[in-house]
């Protein structure tokens, strides 16, 4: 869990917006600040509760709580991030769904866990009622909307820097020159994405050996366009990690 007192940045215009403006600008800010290897401590955590809350809304309202579980991975500090996003924002019924919905998946076996996760099986008790959670939410939204209660919330945040994009970079640069370990981190990223560029030239290769089948080329082909409909929000930082 991220501990530090650094003050949320946000682009002055986005102030003079739209919540959705304002939300969306936040998430570009930390999601630039990601790309230059600052990490969650020296992020402001308020930010960082901004961002993964607006992360939860995005999956929820694609594919319930069980879309939030995938995508999330490792849902322990993102959890903690989340819950008190909701209850900083004010958001105390979504706050109470998003206990139930993760107690509730907590305490699945692991057969009833892959049911609700695949959607595809024979539904038990426990995933019919999880499910019915998930039926909440939208609901719940029309009484608290998450977008309206989170850019509010930004824009009384206590020492709020609005900055243009000049001043924003300055910022951002002047926390990565803060890094004590900055080469290591830079080191650890090019190893990853290297790792990612080997694994995605094999699953390239192995792309093009399906190729002699016109009709397997195109259910890959709409099965792709499908995926990159869904993630298209993530695809902005995990989204966001």
């Amino acid at each position: 869990m991220p501990a530090n007192q650094h003050p949320v940045v946000l682009p002055a215009e986005a102030l003079e917006g739209t919540d959705a403006d304002l939300v969306d600008a936040n998430i570009d800010v930390v999601n630039a600040m990601y790309a230059e290897l600052l990490g969650e401590d020296e992020i402001s955590l308020n930010a960082l509760r901004s961002y993964y809350v607006d992360f939860y809304l995005t999956e929820a309202l694609e594919g319930g709580f069980a879309q939030y579980v995938v995508s999330a991975g490792d849902r322990e500090g993102l959890d903690e991030l989340i819950r008190d996003g909701l209850r900083e924002m004010g958001a105390l019924r979504h706050l109470e769904l998003f206990d139930a919905a993760a107690e509730a998946f907590d305490s699945l076996s692991d057969d009833d866990a892959e049911v609700y996760l695949v959607g595809d099986g024979e539904v038990s008790e426990a995933v019919a009622a999880i499910e019915a959670l998930d039926d909440e939410f939208e609901e719940i939204l029309e009484t608290e909307d998450l977008v309206a209660l989170n850019g509010a919330w930004l824009r009384a945040q206590e020492g709020l820097l609005a900055l243009d994009d000049d001043g924003i970079e300055d910022e951002i640069a002047r926390r990565v020159g803060l890094i004590p370990n900055l080469e290591e981190r830079r080191a650890e990223a090019e190893a990853l994405e290297d790792g990612f560029d080997d694994a995605y030239d094999d699953d390239f290769e192995d792309d093009d050996a399906d190729l002699d089948d016109p009709e397997e080329a195109d259910a890959d082909e709409a099965e792709d366009e499908g995926l990159d409909k869904e993630d298209a929000h993530e695809a902005e930082g995990v989204k966001q990690r």
